[in-house]
């Protein structure tokens, strides 16, 4: 029998010694069943073996398969063949199948290290972390220097986000060889997560020596020096990640949140804008803008913007709560108080809403409502003065002095130097008769704040007294 070392030689065998008669029909699927079939009888182990791993190289990996199942029927304790098949199913994406034949591979040979790594990786992609983690271990107890296995390690400690223990793997790595690029760039990810920032620019930098093009290291480290607080150093960072690849939309995008920190609030918008322009979809981008219009005061471009991050976002409660936010700077309250009970209904523990939803409700005249909305943030911040005074006043134009007193002693109880609450108290007391405990509520004020010291006679400057303590 003759041996064929590829396919080409054996299809001109065929062309030249077909046999017509053996074949049952002319259908296409019919004739390569038998030239497959034929194929497997004419080539030996060692010309099927090379063809498997041409085909694999060429990354025809589903082409390679049925060479690699044909070899196992005929050699079944081939370990090399077994890893082989393991290796096209990871290429395929068939992760479950390449672990089986990992299995069988380490059973016939259980100490080949790199069949171990290789189904370390795989169970990675299976996202069954631990499971990688104890082959990993089973790798390194082996070869207690495999940098690879110790990188993989790091990496799979990664994702469960034990950051200290990833880091440790990494700094063995670069210990063991400086020139490692990728656990530089590893550590760098690691040490953000763990609040060490210098640590972390020094890591990107160290990667960056080597691999200057890493769009991604430059924008990584943009994000832990803004997270520093040197904003001006992230937008250098992200204008190199930009330049080198322009179509990058979160570089556009943090590079926005930078200028925003610093008040520059217009370049913010334009890199936000330009974000926009590469994923025109984000309701992350549109919100920015509008909190920048907010802030700088264009209320009407701010609402057109957070309206449309809602449009995108509908269950985006910080969107409703700027655009209510914009309503009530427009005097429009009846909108602004939807926009904030429909914030509210999205997230009910955000005590800043609460507080301009009751305000809203204060300019309407709605005090009742007013008054359970500030009760709430009380609720969520109960050392907020700002919130007892508010309450408190809110509580004198509901006509309950008493419980307003109380909620003014809370407020001093807080903040004991603030003069505000004791005008208030005097107030209620000068409304109420207390003539006696308005003045020293009076008094108690002013040695607070001296500059409002005026000189009166109690029987004859009322008026002066109530108009001092009404134009508050």
């Amino acid at each position: 029998m003759k041996d064929f070392d590829d396919l080409d030689k054996f299809d001109e065998y065929e062309d030249n010694n077909r046999d017509d008669k053996n074949i049952p029909d002319k259908n296409n699927d019919n004739k390569t069943n038998k030239m497959n079939s034929d194929l497997y009888n004419y080539f030996d182990p060692e010309s099927l073996e090379e063809k498997i791993n041409e085909l694999y190289d060429k990354q025809k990996y589903n082409d390679s398969l049925p060479l690699i199942n044909k070899y196992l029927e005929l050699y079944p304790y081939s370990v090399d063949i077994w890893h082989k098949k393991a290796l096209v199913c990871d290429a395929l994406g068939k992760f479950e199948e390449a672990v089986e034949y990992y299995d069988k591979a380490i059973l016939l040979n259980p100490n080949d290290i790199e069949i171990y790594l290789n189904k370390a990786i795989t169970l990675d992609n299976l996202e069954f972390y631990e499971e990688s983690i104890n082959m990993l271990i089973k790798v390194i107890e082996l070869e207690p220097e495999n940098l690879d296995a110790i990188f993989n390690l790091g990496l799979a400690y990664e994702r469960l986000e034990k950051y200290n223990e990833a880091a440790e793997c990494f700094r063995k790595v670069v210990n063991m060889d400086f020139n490692y690029r990728d656990a530089y760039y590893e550590l760098g990810y690691c040490y953000d997560f763990l609040d060490m920032f210098e640590e972390s620019v020094a890591a990107y930098k160290k990667h960056l020596e080597m691999s200057p093009m890493n769009f991604n290291a430059w924008y990584n480290m943009g994000i832990v020096l803004n997270r520093m607080g040197r904003f001006l150093k992230s937008i250098e960072s992200y204008d190199i990640a930009i330049a080198i690849n322009d179509k990058f939309s979160p570089a556009w995008y943090n590079k926005g949140n930078a200028y925003a920190a610093i008040g520059r609030l217009y370049s913010a918008i334009d890199c936000y804008k330009k974000a926009l322009e590469l994923k025109n979809e984000d309701p992350f981008c549109y919100h920015n803008i509008g909190n920048a219009y907010e802030e700088i005061g264009e209320y009407r471009n701010a609402i057109e913007y957070f309206s449309k991050s809602i449009m995108l976002d509908p269950k985006n409660y910080e969107s409703f709560y700027g655009r209510g936010n914009c309503y009530y700077y427009l005097d429009d309250y009846v909108k602004a108080l939807e926009d904030f009970n429909s914030s509210l209904i999205l997230c009910k523990d955000f005590s800043e809403i609460w507080y301009s939803k009751a305000d809203a409700e204060i300019a309407l005249g709605y005090i009742s409502d007013a008054l359970k909305s500030y009760e709430n943030v009380i609720r969520l911040e109960s050392k907020n003065y700002d919130a007892w005074f508010d309450y408190g006043c809110a509580l004198i134009e509901a006509n309950k002095f008493n419980e307003a007193i109380q909620a003014f002693e809370n407020v001093s109880k807080i903040n004991s130097i603030w003069s505000e609450p004791f005008y208030e108290k005097s107030k209620i007391y000068f409304i109420t008769g207390e003539i006696e405990r308005g003045v020293e509520n009076l008094e108690k004020g002013f040695n607070l704040k001296p500059d409002d010291r005026f000189d009166y006679d109690l029987k004859n400057d009322w008026k002066k007294i109530l108009d001092f303590l009404y134009k508050r």
